[in-house]
């Protein structure tokens, strides 16, 4: 990977390759491709790549990132972002990054040795993603650019050091965005302000792939979330955000949580655009309470189908887990039984 040409390749070329990276279904594929890419400039009227082999790799990450729908990367994807290579890739980028004078050799070592960084511990991740922090403060926006793809790398990781630095090191509220945005949904509940409860906003694939991303995390915050859901009384996009946010605050629990009922936010909105959604917000709020009982239907609907769908994945991961949270559905979340 050291080896770089810096030859330019065409803008079809390498566009052709980006946008089949979604049929890339195994890892070697993904390598080749990759490799072909390194070092390679592209240049058009309106952007210049210096290396498509980093922007390949930005774009691979990237894949989840702010679709109205779920993502599912192939099973050969998944391998690659869990593959020595990709490992390697990042371990080379960052040392070449902090260069030589301004990394520590504890770091260092980290780097050079044979250890996945999904097998790192969390402390060994601490320090290089620390240096890789103080040096962004004092350098360009490049730098910035390089430490938000290491950070989309360690969230797609599986490893317990990984899993660890995430749940002690970042900021509850941004892995509540970064959840959102890699689940098919904004992270900006006004996006969705006054449209209620819509297939096509808030589904329980949604619902799926956050709790599968918290299941990931702890298995205790998948949990709450579950009872957070089954808590709502409609679950259009808009209130799910604001819950869920909120929910975030408060360390991913219920117990401090008060539920969310409006369907109308202005949040990160202003002047001409702030009053369009407002109108907009309340017309669609008028129709929608005179059909609530649909929107209570649906939500049912869509409680129940996320219900069946994490109950097996409960079952893979902690038989005990899903006999507490099925008996807790039964007692309180089944429409059937009487609500607390």
């Amino acid at each position: 990977m050291d080896n770089k040409s810096y030859t330019e390749i065409s803008v079809d070329d390498y566009e052709k390759t980006i946008s089949k990276i979604d049929s890339m279904t195994t890892e070697e594929e993904l390598i080749d491709s990759h490799k072909r890419m390194i070092g390679k400039t592209c240049k058009c009227d309106y952007y210049e790549i210096e290396d498509c082999g980093v922007e390949f790799i930005k774009k691979f990450l990237d894949r989840d990132w702010g679709r109205s729908i779920v993502y599912h990367y192939s099973q050969g994807a998944e391998r690659f972002i869990q593959s020595k290579y990709l490992s390697d890739y990042f371990k080379s980028s960052i040392k070449e990054l902090l260069s030589s004078e301004y990394i520590d050799d504890d770091v260092l070592n980290i780097l050079n040795s044979d250890k996945l960084i999904n097998d790192m511990s969390a402390e060994e991740i601490s320090k290089i993603y620390s240096l890789i922090r103080n040096y962004y403060k004092k350098s360009e926006q490049k730098t910035a650019n390089v430490a938000r793809s290491i950070m989309s790398f360690l969230y797609k990781l599986n490893g317990k050091g990984v899993i660890s630095f995430i749940k002690n090191n970042v900021n509850n509220l941004d892995i509540a965005r970064h959840i959102l945005q890699t689940s098919g949904l904004s992270d900006r509940a006004s996006f969705y302000s006054g449209r209620g409860v819509n297939y096509g906003d808030l589904n329980e694939e949604h619902l799926t792939a956050i709790f599968v991303k918290l299941l990931k995390l702890d298995q205790s915050y998948a949990i709450e979330l579950a009872k957070m859901v089954e808590q709502m009384e409609t679950v259009g996009a808009t209130e799910f955000i604001n819950s869920f946010m909120d929910f975030a605050a408060v360390g991913f629990k219920t117990s401090h949580l008060i539920n969310e009922y409006s369907n109308i936010s202005l949040d990160e909105l202003y002047d001409q655009a702030r009053d369009t959604v407002a109108f907009a917000s309340l017309f669609s709020t008028m129709y929608r309470e005179i059909d609530i009982d649909y929107q209570i239907r649906v939500s049912e609907e869509i409680k129940q189908s996320f219900i069946s769908r994490i109950t097996p994945i409960l079952m893979t991961k902690n038989q005990e887990l899903a006999n507490d949270y099925n008996q807790y559905y039964n007692n309180y979340g089944n429409p059937n039984t009487k609500r607390r």
